[in-house]
């Protein structure tokens, strides 16, 4: 049974994460995903790690299943190629910073009359307008901007640090891919297709969901005092770390004493707790042998005494996760139905049986790097499955093949590789 969209025909020119992951996810679903690279190739195949000219791990698990057509959009000599590639296309995905759209003529304004059926993703890493509109971005620097960086309170030297995975791409990858979906759905009433816009800032804002956001009339002086007391803060430049914890006190006071929802050091090493529900919490605390003070009739959340109350609570928590080993809790807990789980690196998640026995990988073989394991696609669909499409292509490996079914003759096509504006090359480093 074919994937769900197995008619549907993408073309690809974006680099490095969120938008090829959305091509990626499209392709597990059955289009035929073309990527569009320079003819020295994506910049992942050199700068994520990288272990051949022109081939880099992460390349290979982030375009998988596509094919690779290499031609020199900046070269005028390709222009038939390119508009040959674009009337054939369903959908067009497009990452470039929006002064490129304009030099390169690859805008939706410039494209749609080749193609007005297609369906046009722009992604703009910081959206177009505001003092920093339509500039470049990636996720370390959006993480920043949105105040998801801060909100993950990663830090190292007294600075922030920024920590994998890129939550930023992968969540505007799947958006995109979502609304990519939505948008040949729609054609199919209208016959019409559309521009799609998505920003990194933009999913920043979202994956913050429960946290950024304002209630004036409930909360009007946490957030105030936060503000100003950081205005001081900055003033007579104070550590990252008293920023954070200056937030702890005003903003999210009310969360200390969170023994529910987080990771404990163990006796040999760590375990996650996620109770969100009253009776998880119940249960939670029957296994450890604690009485939350919150409980008490007489409990003053707003009081000084319980900000330090709330301390001594969770740090007795914190002693008594650390009596047993990890997997002397685990047993104890998931007997109980407490949702729990090992804290575990990438190269021991690999190896572990929820993983592999739930088929979450997949093996492929590439034709340089040979085989290698993979995520397997992360949704499945029982009547148009879902599936790996294949490994990830060598640079220009396909430009010959596609550039013929979009009515390219092979002579135009050998004089492109010729001039060296087409076929793949990889950079001299």
């Amino acid at each position: 049974m074919p994937g769900a969209l197995h008619d549907v025909k993408v073309l690809e020119i974006a680099q490095v994460m969120a938008i090829p992951l959305c091509g990626v996810l499209l392709s597990d679903m059955g289009a035929d995903v073309v990527k569009l690279e320079p003819p020295w190739g994506d910049a992942v195949r050199y700068t994520m790690l990288p272990v051949l000219p022109g081939e880099s791990k992460s390349f290979a698990t982030l375009n998988r299943g596509k094919r690779s057509v290499c031609l020199d959009i900046t070269d005028e000599r390709t222009r038939p190629a390119l508009e040959a590639l674009v009337r054939s296309a369903d959908v067009l995905l497009v990452s470039l910073k929006a002064e490129d759209l304009a030099t390169y003529r690859v805008g939706y304004e410039d494209l749609r009359p080749l193609n007005p059926q297609m369906i046009y993703l722009e992604h703009v890493a910081l959206g177009h307008k505001g003092p920093m509109g339509g500039q470049g971005g990636y996720d370390l620097v959006v993480g920043g901007l949105s105040g998801l960086t801060a909100l993950i309170g990663k830090e190292r030297g007294g600075a922030p640090l920024y920590t994998q995975p890129a939550v930023l791409d992968l969540g505007t990858g799947m958006l995109s891919a979502a609304a990519v979906s939505a948008a040949l759905y729609a054609r199919r009433e209208s016959g019409e297709g559309q521009r799609i816009e998505t920003s990194l800032l933009a999913t920043g804002m979202f994956a913050q969901v429960n946290v950024a956001h304002s209630f004036p009339a409930i909360d009007p002086e946490m957030q105030e005092q936060f503000i100003e007391g950081l205005a001081e803060l900055r003033a007579a430049g104070g550590s990252y770390d008293d920023m954070q914890k200056l937030r702890q006190r005003t903003v999210r006071r009310n969360t200390r004493g969170n023994i529910y929802y987080r990771y404990y050091k163990t006796k040999d090493s760590f375990i996650s707790i996620g109770c969100l529900s009253p009776v998880l919490q119940k249960k939670f605390r029957e296994a450890i042998g604690v009485d939350d003070p919150r409980s008490d009739p007489d409990f003053d959340l707003a009081g000084e005494e319980t900000y330090a109350r709330m301390g001594r609570f969770t740090g007795e928590a914190e002693a008594i996760m650390q009596t047993r080993t990890t997997d002397e809790w685990l047993d104890d807990l998931l007997a109980r139905k407490i949702p729990c789980s090992p804290v575990l690196f990438p190269e021991e998640a690999i190896r572990h049986p929820q993983i592999t026995d739930n088929g979450y990988l997949v093996e492929l073989e590439h034709e340089i790097l040979g085989p290698y394991t993979t995520y397997a696609p992360p949704i499945r669909m029982d009547g148009t499955p879902t599936a790996a499409q294949g490994p990830a292509p060598a640079l220009g490996r396909h430009t010959d093949e596609v550039l013929r079914e979009v009515g390219i003759d092979g002579d135009a096509i050998a004089a492109l590789i010729d001039a060296g504006i087409a076929g793949g090359r990889p950079l001299e480093q």
